[in-house]
């Protein structure tokens, strides 16, 4: 994968309803949980990074999609 992160390729697993169990556990619960606690969540794993750029940085989610298309 040239286009894209294996964290984004995660997110995209994610989003397509093919992620694992866990993963799609650990993002679930990064979703439901408030600011502070998705802050602890990052510290003890980094890749959620992605998840925090899917709900706050305008036109990252299409930019990944394109990405991911074009991979």
């Amino acid at each position: 994968m040239k286009n894209v992160t294996q964290e984004e390729a995660e997110f995209m697993y994610y989003k397509n309803g093919t992620a694992g169990s866990f993963r799609t556990g650990l993002y679930d619960l990064f979703f439901k949980a408030d600011m502070f606690n998705q802050m602890k969540l990052e510290r003890a794993f980094p890749e959620l990074s992605v998840l925090r750029r899917y709900a706050n940085e305008t036109g990252y989610w299409d930019d990944l999609q394109e990405r991911w298309k074009n991979d």
